[in-house]
């Protein structure tokens, strides 16, 4: 029978099976790209560079998806399935590890969000403020207008996080601003117990964050990708 070491090799052999074939499947497009007409030269791997965070996402989903199959199959021709579930454990958890790791990295650097080149404290009123007599830091950072050729949706995508006097992080929110248009970059409003933004991607009215914030908030601030 299956050990808890065999389960994991069989894992690694699992994944370097999935990234062959992706590693196969982006071939295949720079080659079918190649082959496109001047005019969209490169436009596949724009595209495809365009929507990376969305296509990591696909893959992680479907990675997901191909292992609980084989775990499945495991359990459905196992005579005992508790004792197999138990040996598959640390496999899962150490493969559950690296993937929010990776999540954590990706979120973290794969976005050209920062305050260095895209600071709108001053445009969207952000910056020391004081709720309840407590001062907490709002920055709001942004990325540049998207203007791409392929998807360009003319906005920017800005990070606004409510930071404590003492520097830790207590919420983040992601969204967009349309600067070139009404209604568009509206400031955060400042109300006595919450903080109120406006997301011109889907203009469904202020969204909030509560001060302080809450424990879900501190929670979903340190959550890869879900902000």
């Amino acid at each position: 029978m299956p050990t808890m070491l065999n389960y994991f090799y069989k894992s690694i052999k699992n994944l370097f099976l999935i990234l062959t074939s992706i590693i196969v499947l982006i071939l295949a497009c720079i080659v079918i790209d190649w082959f496109l007409p001047r005019q969209i030269h490169n436009g596949l791997i724009v595209a495809s560079l365009h929507f990376i965070e969305q296509i990591g996402l696909a893959v992680v989903f479907g990675i997901f998806v191909f292992f609980g199959y084989k775990t499945f199959k495991v359990f459905r021709a196992a005579e005992s399935p508790s004792q197999e579930f138990i040996k598959m454990t640390p496999t899962v958890i150490i493969w559950l590890v690296i993937i929010f790791l990776g999540a954590i990295f990706i979120d973290n650097h794969g976005s050209r969000s920062g305050c260095q080149n895209y600071n709108y404290n001053e445009k969207l009123n952000g910056g020391v403020k004081v709720f309840n007599g407590k001062k907490y830091t709002i920055n709001i950072c942004g990325s540049g207008v998207d203007n791409s050729p392929f998807f360009g949706d003319g906005m920017d995508t800005v990070h606004l996080t409510v930071l404590s006097e003492q520097g830790a992080l207590l919420a983040r929110r992601r969204y967009k601003v349309f600067w070139d248009g009404e209604p568009g970059n509206e400031p955060i409003g400042i109300e006595k117990d919450k903080l109120t933004y406006y997301d011109d991607e889907n203009q469904d009215g202020p969204r909030s964050i509560t001060m302080p914030p809450t424990w879900v908030d501190w929670i979903r601030a340190r959550l890869p990708l879900v902000d």
